[in-house]
């Protein structure tokens, strides 16, 4: 199985992780950065939503504790997306309880309709500071038997690092290829995180001078 090359989506034994997209199509959500949008466009691939039950059983050829990015090329959660083909996806990864499985979406007031197993970490995108309210419905609606992160990416606001304290992660990323966020934002993120023991992982576009690629225990 290809490995990814996102950054933050690395094994325990330090090497890259896994992607696996069995929900196709053009992704309903309308960021204005949305990287997968410009594949779709630049490549013309099919951007119909559909359910590829195929993709799945590639995971069982991964014999090594790995992690794994379910959906990175479209946000699962979206209204638009059946919740059907979501539970059908947690269904398969119940047989892998070795493996870690990582999800991100912007709608996390949706995640309360899907039972995870406790080897999924759960995650929220927030790129503005008047999306706290995000933050707030990642932390209702998990369980504590899930790792829940933040991905700050892109980062164009300073933040409100107060609720940023229960996480058990937090990713950090820039605009591609405009670099908008300012350096004491990631400051003051950083300092909060070292205050409260949160792994913080900051990605190669954000341009900070200080590397920091933690992860969860």
């Amino acid at each position: 199985m290809t490995r990814t090359k996102i950054e933050w989506v690395r094994n325990p034994d330090g090497t890259q992780g896994y992607t696996r997209n069995p929900i196709k199509g053009y992704c309903p959500n309308t960021c204005s950065y949305c990287y997968a949008h410009r594949m779709y466009n630049r490549f013309k691939w099919d951007k119909t939503l559909r359910f590829d039950e195929r993709v799945l059983p590639a995971i069982r050829t991964i014999k090594e504790p790995s992690r794994i990015f379910i959906g990175s090329m479209i946000d699962m959660y979206h209204d638009l997306i059946p919740q059907r083909w979501v539970r059908e996806i947690i269904k398969f990864t119940r047989n892998y309880p070795g493996h870690t499985f990582i999800t991100l979406t912007k709608f996390p007031e949706n995640l309360y309709k899907f039972n995870f197993p406790e080897n999924w970490w759960i995650g929220a995108t927030v790129d503005h500071c008047v999306n706290d309210i995000k933050i707030g419905a990642l932390l209702s609606n998990t369980t504590s038997g899930n790792k829940i992160f933040v991905s700050l990416e892109p980062l164009l606001t300073p933040m409100n690092t107060f609720l940023l304290r229960k996480m058990d992660w937090i990713i950090i990323g820039g605009l591609t290829p405009k670099l908008l966020h300012e350096k004491k934002w990631i400051d003051d993120i950083v300092e909060e995180a070292d205050r409260f023991k949160i792994p913080v992982f900051i990605k190669s576009n954000a341009h900070y001078p200080i590397k920091r690629e933690e992860f969860p225990e």
